[in-house]
This record gives structure tokens, sequence and C-alpha cells, in this order.
């Protein structure tokens, strides 16, 4: 019983040290065209630069989250023969303190997607206004803030780096 309490209580403290939040599941994509290169675009909103990614809505799973994603913030239509490789494995950060009344971070899913030539690539919103195609290798010249290092790891992950 008093294992019990124990392990109730640490929980409990683990929740009021975090204010009771935690990492958000959400989906990046990995979209690598026929020059080797993948696409990221900077976002005003977070004056960094970044993947294509996003939340998860309700019980939506990776697929139909990576595509509503690429819709809404670069009105790019993905179709399934060009999803590459969906990975087990997950990359988090967090965010910086006080960023987020309910997460700590995101833990995001990976899909390295093919690009076809003829998909468009257009900002829908404040996500982002503008977008680079860049080798893998060139990550480490674009400012992610504290993405960086779960972003490095992604490119691993997919074989890339």
């Amino acid at each position: 019983m008093t294992e019990i309490r124990s392990s109730f209580f640490l929980l409990n403290l683990y929740s009021f040290e975090t204010m009771g939040k935690i990492y958000r599941q959400a989906v990046m994509a990995v979209i690598i065209n026929t020059d080797a290169k993948v696409l990221i675009g900077y976002s005003p909103r977070d004056k960094s630069f970044k993947f294509p990614q996003g939340g998860l809505e309700g019980k939506e799973d990776l697929i139909t989250g990576i595509k509503r994603e690429l819709l809404e913030e670069l009105n790019y239509q993905l179709l399934d023969e060009q999803i590459l490789e969906v990975y087990h494995e997950k990359v988090r950060y967090p965010f910086p303190p006080d960023c987020h009344p309910i997460f700590m971070g995101q833990e995001l899913s990976i899909v390295k997607i093919k690009h076809f030539a003829g998909a468009e690539t257009v900002p829908q919103d404040d996500e982002f206004d503008q977008l680079e195609w860049i080798y893998p290798k060139d990550i480490g010249n674009y400012n992610y803030e504290y993405r960086s290092i779960a972003y490095q790891r992604a490119l691993e992950i997919c074989g890339l780096l």
C-alpha cells in the first residue's frame, strides 16, 4: 500500500511540476524532391524555420493528420503513393517556458514523402511565408530555435543524414 501511495505521490508531484502539461501528439512531413532536398519553411509566427507539421486532432491517424496539415498549410495534395515511409520512432521537443497553456512540447511522428514536381506548395496561412528546398546536410545553417535537435534526429531516422 505504501508503494502505491509513493507512486501516486510521485505522479502528482510530476503533474504539479509540469502544471499538468503533456507532450502534444503531432506529425511532421519530411518531403524530398528529385534533387534529394527537403522542404522547410520560415514561420513568421514562430520566427524560425520548421518542417510542415501539426497536432493530431482527436483520434486522427498519422496519414489523415499529415494530409490535413499539408493541405491547410501549403495547399499540398498528398497522394498515398507519395508516402515512402511512416516511422515508429518519434522525436520530441519542449516548448519554451510559458509558450503553450496545455502542452509542454510536441512529440512528432515522422512521415517521409516523395515530392511530385507538379504538387503545389503555396503557404495558406500564417504558418509559413517562405519555403525553401535544402540539402539535409545544410540543416544546421537555419534557425529552428528549440526544434533543432529533434529535426536533426528526424533526418537521421529518415536516413538522410
